[in-house]
């Protein structure tokens, strides 16, 4: 395999636990804005919704796609956002303002897909990137 497409690695991030905790308070937004009778939050064009749940899930893939690299926690990683995506519509139909819908559940397995194949590319390694910036910095 090319070394510059070579983004599976098992080093583990220096800052490993702080992009844990700061990857469980972006899901906690994220089911509090999920949750929140109107979120204001609106694409006012057909489908809007359904990029918005698109692009949140594959951001929430791509986040722990990066802090855990390997195969293995990928698939990890599709079957926790897949559980959370259901779970999210699940009690959005527990809450009259809101609603549940499978298009949504399918509009997040679209991006947790594009995230999965935007982790084949450089984009597997920013958070590496960016403790590898800091530290030349620091260095330097």
């Amino acid at each position: 395999m090319n070394e510059a497409m070579d983004v599976q690695t098992s080093r583990r991030l220096r800052w490993h636990g702080a992009w844990v905790a700061l990857g469980w308070a972006i899901m906690a937004f994220v089911l509090w804005m999920a949750l929140m009778p109107d979120p204001g939050i609106t694409l006012s064009f057909t489908y809007g919704d359904k990029l918005l749940h698109a692009s949140t899930f594959c951001g929430l893939a791509g986040w722990w796609g990066n802090v855990y690299r390997s195969r293995r926690a990928r698939g990890w990683i599709v079957l926790g956002c897949l559980v959370f995506g259901v779970f999210i519509e699940f009690a959005q139909s527990l809450d009259p303002p809101r609603d549940a819908s499978g298009w949504d559940v399918l509009a997040d397995v679209v991006g947790i897909v594009l995230a999965l194949l935007l982790l084949r590319t450089p984009l597997a390694r920013v958070l590496a990137g960016i403790e590898a910036s800091f530290e030349r910095r620091r260095a330097g």
